[in-house]
């Protein structure tokens, strides 16, 4: 599902809070080929700035970064972030395709904060059931001028948009095959978390979350006195293990993940009361889910099998790669899913 079609050649680019990320893959099936990658680093805020100085650098960056990594082709697809967008499942009698575009508007107009001229909308039939009559459709809404932007700024470099979807989608495409059970992706990313829940290999669910990485740091810089650096450093070296520092990095972040933790529940509850399925496993991504001991507290706190995603796992690639891929492939999980999107 994304807000426009794709049709031709293109490469997966991923614009995050310090980073832009890009992928070109080649062939399609289970296992297509690594044709190119690579990443660059950005000032913090600059992604998110509507600013045009700030725009045209970003464009220039990513033309910078593209020459790098000898990507050719101009044909792109990137993606708007979770809380960016707005979601909602809903259920509905069954009908047909033009019946079903006026019920579309209708539910987007209840349950979408923002008024619907000021929105590009675009919906999926997740699950149809003959004898109760119903579908169950998920319906994403992003504002027109969060879409407007984007255009403007892949314009700025040189880009041709071939589609553009959601991160939830995306990422999930990289990490959870439709053999997978019933599975949350939990992506700790920079500024948000964002929930997935997917069935048989569908989206069926999606929260964003304000809790993620860059408020674990605030805290640890706020609360044992240390600049942001420093912070940061503390995070990734020491994390959730409470015999370093006497417990304190520890027992700054622990506030923060249990909210996490209690809004994981939250959307598994949901989930199950809603739509009968049960939540089996949880697929850690995103910048955080190196955080030392991480995987042991979301285990304790969640009782579920948690399980740091391997976007790679479904790429092929050349095996002297090995050790640098898999280095930080938490980072690739949005670009690796953009690049795999279907034509």
């Amino acid at each position: 599902m994304g807000l426009f079609g794709s049709s031709k050649d293109f490469f997966g680019l991923d614009i995050g809070s310090t980073a832009v990320r890009i992928v070109q893959l080649q062939g399609g099936g289970a296992r297509p080929s690594l044709l190119a990658y690579g990443s660059a680093t950005i000032p913090f805020g600059m992604a998110e700035s509507d600013g045009k100085l700030d725009m045209q650098n970003l464009g220039e960056i990513i033309k910078k970064l593209l020459n790098e990594s000898r990507i050719a082709t101009k044909n792109v697809v990137t993606a708007l972030p979770g809380s960016a967008v707005f979601t909602a499942v809903v259920k509905l009698p069954l009908m047909n395709q033009g019946e079903l575009a006026k019920a579309i508007r209708y539910q987007a107009e209840q349950n979408i904060p923002l008024k619907i001229k000021d929105v590009k909308i675009d919906w999926q039939v997740l699950r149809t059931d003959q004898t109760k009559n119903q579908m169950v459709v998920m319906i994403v809404a992003a504002p027109t001028s969060k879409v407007e932007r984007m255009m403007s700024l892949l314009e700025y470099a040189g880009l041709e948009v071939e589609a553009l979807e959601t991160s939830s989608i995306a990422v999930s495409r990289s990490l959870v095959s439709p053999n997978d059970p019933l599975v949350m992706i939990v992506d700790i990313g920079g500024t948000s978390t964002e929930l997935t829940i997917i069935e048989n290999g569908i989206v069926s669910h999606c929260r964003s979350l304000p809790s993620a990485g860059y408020a674990l740091t605030r805290a640890i810089s706020h609360n044992l006195g240390l600049d942001q650096n420093q912070a940061e450093q503390f995070k990734r070296k020491f994390g959730l293990a409470q015999d370093k520092l006497e417990g304190q990095v520890y027992k700054t972040m622990r506030p923060i993940l249990a909210n996490i933790v209690d809004e994981i529940q939250r959307s598994a509850k949901f989930y199950l009361e809603e739509f009968g399925g049960n939540v089996t496993k949880v697929i850690l991504t995103g910048g955080s889910s190196k955080i030392p001991e991480l995987v042991s507290f979301l285990s304790a706190n969640l009782n579920l099998e948690i399980e740091v995603g391997n976007p790679w796992a479904s790429v092929s690639y050349p095996a002297n790669y090995q050790d640098q891929l898999q280095k930080n492939a938490y980072e690739f999980a949005l670009a690796i899913g953009l690049a795999s999107r279907e034509n």
